[in-house]
């Protein structure tokens, strides 16, 4: 089952975000962890969250947003993170979640979803490439001081 993540759920999130911060070798702390849970649970911020439920326990999470999009004059949806948990990977529970976003398009008024992933991420870049259209752009920080 697929739905919006609830208040109770900050535990299991916690696990679940802090297992997709260590595969990105990002340190994570409690800091960013109720930052970022106050963002998805503010109703004036623009973040998003979702996630699979199996068996009554969350094995998967996907955070995304409005995004603009300037040159075509529209809005989107980005997808800033999607993370399933290493024991229920193989399930098709990231497409899902991905195919939910998609769903949530036409009540958000967007023209499509976006996301980025490592160039190492061989695993998403198998199921990216059966789903979506790859765009060729390569990502730039600029880091601040």
């Amino acid at each position: 089952m697929i739905r919006k993540l609830k208040l109770t759920d900050k535990v299991n999130w916690i696990k679940l975000y802090s297992g997709y911060a260590d595969f990105y070798k990002v340190p994570i702390n409690i800091g960013i962890l109720d930052t970022l849970w106050g963002w998805i649970h503010n109703k004036n911020h623009d973040v998003s969250g979702i996630c699979f439920e199996l068996e009554g326990k969350i094995v998967g999470i996907a955070h995304y947003r409005t995004m603009p999009r300037p040159i075509k004059g529209e809005y989107i949806g980005f997808l800033d993170d999607l993370y399933v948990e290493p024991n229920f990977r193989g399930q098709k529970i990231a497409q899902k979640l991905i195919i939910h976003l998609k769903s949530l398009s036409k009540a958000n008024n967007w023209n499509g979803i976006r996301w980025i992933t490592h160039s190492s991420n061989e695993n998403a870049k198998k199921l990216y490439d059966k789903i979506a259209n790859n765009t060729g752009f390569e990502l730039y920080e600029l880091k601040g001081d």
